[in-house]
């Protein structure tokens, strides 16, 4: 059995990482576990992250601290949306999404393992 202790005071005191500081993904604070086919764990970071797009599952994301914008490139528009703390979003399977933080965010993740991809560059839909 793990625990992880997600308190507003341990949470606050997660480093935010500066995504533009950075050239790869930077680790979860709480590192990372298998649940369910899926990678669950902490994303704390400000700044923009690449775009991504799940393909074989919807991905969980909750909002533990800060705020960030998330946006969900439909076929042929998007959605945008202003996420908080104490917000829980499902973003669906095969829909390209970002969240930008320039304040900074720490965030819960529930993201399937397996079929994913990035891009530094907004997609093309369809």
């Amino acid at each position: 059995m793990r625990v992880h202790n997600l308190s507003a005071e341990v949470v606050q005191g997660m480093q935010l990482v500066d995504l533009a500081t950075v050239t790869e993904e930077p680790a979860s604070p709480i590192g990372t576990f298998e649940f369910h086919d899926c990678t669950i764990g902490v994303a704390s970071f400000k700044g923009r992250p690449p775009w991504e797009l799940h393909t074989t599952g919807d991905e969980l994301l909750y909002v533990l601290d800060g705020q960030c914008e998330l946006t969900v490139l439909e076929s042929r528009d998007h959605t945008s949306r202003s996420l908080r703390r104490g917000d829980l979003v499902v973003v669906p399977q095969g829909r390209w999404h970002c969240n930008d933080a320039p304040d900074g965010v720490r965030m819960l993740f529930v993201t399937p393992s397996a079929g994913n991809d990035h891009s530094w560059e907004q997609p093309h839909t369809e």
